[in-house]
């Protein structure tokens, strides 16, 4: 069992990370709902490996930024439905993404 709890965190931390570097780069934008999976995702499995190896303050870092993760990704699907229920690209106090101005 212990195995399979180390493939967990590598994996959640590659995740975590990888976003990360995603957007460092460039190739993800860090309003994406994309990237706040990746980032709720690895918090989700992360806070789960700390609980197994009894890491309170890394458990306690991983729900906030799972929380964290979990607002980009309500605010990125409020947007998106904004910009399917009528506004449109350059309506005032959104950009062509429908992301807020500002």
């Amino acid at each position: 069992m212990t195995v399979v709890w180390e493939v967990i965190g590598w994996t959640c931390t590659v995740l975590l990370v990888g976003a990360y570097a995603l957007v460092a780069t460039r190739k993800l934008d860090a309003r994406s709902p994309t990237y706040h999976v990746l980032n709720l995702v690895g918090a989700i499995g992360l806070a789960a490996y700390s609980l197994y190896k009894v890491a309170w303050p890394q458990f306690a870092l991983n729900l906030f930024w799972g929380a964290v993760a979990l607002i980009g990704i309500v605010i990125a699907v409020a947007a998106a439905r904004k910009i399917s229920g009528g506004a449109r690209a350059g309506d005032p106090g959104f950009d062509e993404r429908g992301v807020r101005e500002g």
